[in-house]
């Protein structure tokens, strides 16, 4: 009968002869337990958050981390319900099929409660029929004087033929402080809403406060934070 009892020399020859199947089985158990998580841990409903995404192939949303913590801070006490503000980036390039593809699945689901985009994004957001109108905001003084050029667009009805225009967007051109900050290109980029996010009116206060941030400094010392998405 084999020797089983235990021994110090015994132990590292078994490790000597088996480790990597330790190794490799702790890794699959660290992979599956993540796996695991992210897909059964409760997320917050659309309505419950405020996802402003930088649509471009270089945008960089961990640049405006204070900006969030600061539009979540100030925007809380108007939305109790609030539960995160984030900027998060959305890869689109107008050559790239994925691209559309990813966008189509997120307006889908109602992810994504504005886009700062460069033209062709913009048009894909216009002809997805999603964008929330403008223009009564900006007449009531939405987002503040800061010289922001409106951009409008025109949405025709295929079974009517009645055309609409509306205020899309608002240029970004001003708001230099997105490329200061190397957060994201601002020249000839627009800011625009979708009305299918779940939360327009706590989106359009978050965004007021975001453009205070940016366009004046005025950050706002709350000492505030919010929890991970």
């Amino acid at each position: 009968m084999p020797d089983t009892r235990f021994s110090w020399a015994a132990l590292r020859e078994h490790l000597r002869k088996y480790l990597w199947i330790y190794i490799v089985g702790i890794a699959v158990c660290l992979l599956g337990t993540n796996l695991l998580w992210t897909t059964t841990r409760p997320q917050p409903s659309n309505d419950q958050t405020v996802i402003i995404y930088l649509m471009d192939a270089y945008g960089n949303p961990e640049a405006l981390s204070d900006v969030a913590e600061d539009m979540f801070a100030r925007t809380k006490p108007h939305d109790d319900a609030l539960q995160v503000v984030q900027f998060q980036n959305l890869m689109y390039t107008e050559e790239e099929y994925m691209s559309s593809m990813l966008l189509v699945t997120r307006l889908a689901v109602g992810e994504g409660d504005a886009f700062m985009t460069q033209q062709a994004g913009l048009d894909a957001l216009v002809n997805s029929q999603v964008l929330e109108p403008l223009d009564d905001y900006v007449a009531a003084g939405w987002p503040g004087d800061y010289g922001l050029e409106p951009y409008y667009a025109t949405y025709t009805d295929d079974e009517t033929g009645e055309s609409q225009t509306y205020l899309a967007a608002l240029r970004l051109d001003n708001v230099t402080a997105l490329s200061e900050r190397m957060a994201f290109a601002n020249e000839g980029a627009y800011l625009c809403v979708t009305a299918n996010g779940g939360n327009v009116q706590t989106t359009m206060r978050a965004l007021e406060y975001m453009f205070e941030d940016l366009m004046e400094g005025a950050h706002a010392e709350t000492g505030a934070s919010q929890p991970e998405a």
